[in-house]
């Protein structure tokens, strides 16, 4: 009887979290939405089981911060994350762009290799793609299990969500795993492909050693050098989100062509490394960041003193 009534909990909880929540919050107007969102950011029972491994890897790197503030933080994100995937589908061009501050340059349409972090909430970058003039389709990792929740609900919030990407403007799914030539091929019909670097490199996988946080990781490198080997346009961006009122930040950053593979990394990890030392919890990977980093070197971001 308390296994069914732990499962019935959980299908509620998400049914709230991934479905009822979001959707309300989208329909209301952004102001009294976002206010709603940091309410219940404050409760500590939201998203626990994500929230805690995720402070705990985080702590290490962090100088007077306060444990409630960024986890409430942290929660914020995953919050408005998921309400992103409706609002995408529910406000138009003009409402997006009252909402967005965005600095840097766009590289020219056509063909761009978008290299990006599991950073903010980034799901209003598709609809400004085709604005720009970019049909991009976007290179993930097929969905695991759970990933967004606690039952097969979330499972299902998963494919939902790719659904209102291709809705809002992507121009579909290239899933990681054998895909460097349906990515090439991409390029050269002049699509272009948006894809991020900052995982756990796994044993197979092509990756490049880089400075971050004070310390040395590795990440994958294979869309960086599918880039870099077709002579294809590299550009990074990241969607910051601002605590306070709900607006987004969105940074651009077109890289330089003729970059070598090592250099597009290292320039990839410097603008992630100013990010995160601004707003560490914007980072929705926190759990799996210790596995990036290389064995032997500092975790921590400042020195300690000297006896």
């Amino acid at each position: 009887m308390q296994m069914l009534a732990g499962r019935v909990r959980n299908v509620v909880a998400d049914a709230l979290m991934l479905f009822i929540l979001p959707v309300s919050v989208a329909l209301l107007p952004w102001a009294l939405g976002f206010r709603l969102l940091k309410w219940v950011a404050r409760r500590e029972s939201v998203y626990r089981l994500a929230v805690d491994p995720a402070w705990e890897a985080a702590k290490a790197h962090l100088v007077n911060r306060d444990e409630r503030e960024w986890k409430t933080r942290f929660r914020l994100l995953r919050l408005v994350d998921h309400v992103d995937v409706y609002l995408t589908l529910l406000r138009g061009r003009n409402w997006r762009a009252r909402n967005i501050d965005e600095v840097g340059t766009w590289p020219a349409p056509g063909a761009c290799v978008f290299l990006t972090y599991h950073w903010g909430a980034g799901n209003w970058i598709w609809p400004r793609l085709r604005e720009q003039g970019f049909d991009a389709c976007f290179v993930m990792q097929r969905p695991q299990g759970r990933s967004h929740g606690l039952t097969r609900l979330s499972h299902w919030f998963a494919h939902l969500r790719v659904w209102c990407m291709r809705r809002a403007g992507s121009g579909g799914v290239v899933f990681t795993g054998r895909s460097s030539g349906e990515v090439a091929a991409a390029l050269r019909s002049g699509r272009s492909v948006v894809g991020m670097l900052d995982l756990p490199a796994r044993a197979e996988q092509r990756s490049e050693q880089v400075d971050l946080l004070a310390g040395r990781v590795n990440i994958p490198s294979g869309l960086a050098r599918i880039g870099a080997e077709n002579g294809t346009p590299i550009a990074l961006f990241s969607m910051g989100l601002d605590f306070e009122s709900g607006r987004r930040d969105l940074r651009v950053e077109a890289l330089p062509a003729n970059l070598s593979v090592q250099q597009i990394a290292e320039r990839y990890a410097a603008h992630l490394d100013a990010r995160l030392r601004v707003a560490p919890e914007s980072w929705q990977i926190w759990r799996e960041a210790p596995a990036m980093f290389i064995a032997g070197d500092a975790w921590v971001t400042q020195p300690q003193p000297s006896a």
